[in-house]
């Protein structure tokens, strides 16, 4: 019995720790085709949660069409001064497009006013298709 036991609770255990959810936008219009990896992200409205591990320095943003996960991409964590005067209140999203490059760069900043995770910087990277 106790092999049992054993087995449902190795299979309940996810293979990694769970993602703490930052900060969440929803509505984001998405105005190019974008590639990560072997997925495409078409052009479109999207909802985008910036997550972190809870153990790590690791950093995500989520792609959501509707209850569906599109699309789940690794960032980096960016270094910046905490007294810095452009540190938003809120959190905000920037997209910046390198068309030399072909590249969408995506930053999520929690903002000052973050309860659990205040000045946090994110970057993400994308290729970006026209």
């Amino acid at each position: 019995m106790s092999g049992g036991v054993f087995l449902v609770l190795f299979l309940y255990s996810p293979a990694h720790s769970q993602l703490i959810d930052l900060c969440t936008f929803k509505g984001v219009q998405i105005p190019y085709n974008l590639s990560y990896q072997d997925t495409i992200i078409e052009k479109g409205t999207y909802d985008l949660e910036a997550l972190k591990n809870p153990t790590t320095p690791s950093c995500y943003l989520r792609f959501k069409k509707g209850k569906q996960v599109v699309c789940l991409i690794e960032g980096e964590r960016l270094n910046f001064d905490p007294t810095d005067p452009s540190i938003p209140d809120k959190p905000t999203l920037k997209f910046k497009r390198n068309a030399e490059e072909k590249k969408l760069l995506i930053t999520v900043e929690t903002g000052k006013a973050h309860r659990r995770f205040p000045n946090i910087k994110l970057r993400f990277t994308l290729e970006c298709e026209e």
